[in-house]
């Protein structure tokens, strides 16, 4: 937790949203990149290299954003097609294992396949 009299620069935003990301928490990745922004923004001089900064704290938001969609796919697609209620590891084999038919398996990866083609449209 913060100490409310320390000011928190967008430096401190952006090492929390990279450790966001190696945890894997996209959506609190995507919006600790976005205050990285904003702090940059109402702090920093407007020069060519925060205006880089801003665009590169914006970029990674985007593709937190991005990563966070596909996480929700995949997990809808393991749901319906292979009756699998979360793709987080549970850290017990019984949870974390699954036995899967071939025609359950193919109709998956039909449907990955088309939330794919259908992303990049």
């Amino acid at each position: 937790m913060r100490d409310p009299d320390i000011t928190t620069t967008h430096f401190d935003y952006a090492e929390e949203a990279e450790a966001a990301q190696r945890a894997g928490a996209w959506p609190q990745a995507a919006a600790l990149w976005r205050r990285a922004a904003e702090e940059l923004r109402a702090g920093a001089p407007h020069t060519n290299q925060t205006f880089d900064l801003h665009a590169k704290y914006r970029v990674a938001a985007d593709e937190c954003d991005r990563r966070s969609n596909l996480d929700t796919i995949l997990e809808r697609i393991a749901k319906t097609e292979l009756r699998i209620t979360t793709l987080k590891e549970q850290k017990m084999d019984a949870l974390d294992f699954h036995e899967v038919s071939v025609w359950g398996l193919r109709r998956a990866l039909l449907a990955a396949y088309e939330a794919g083609r259908n992303n990049t449209k």
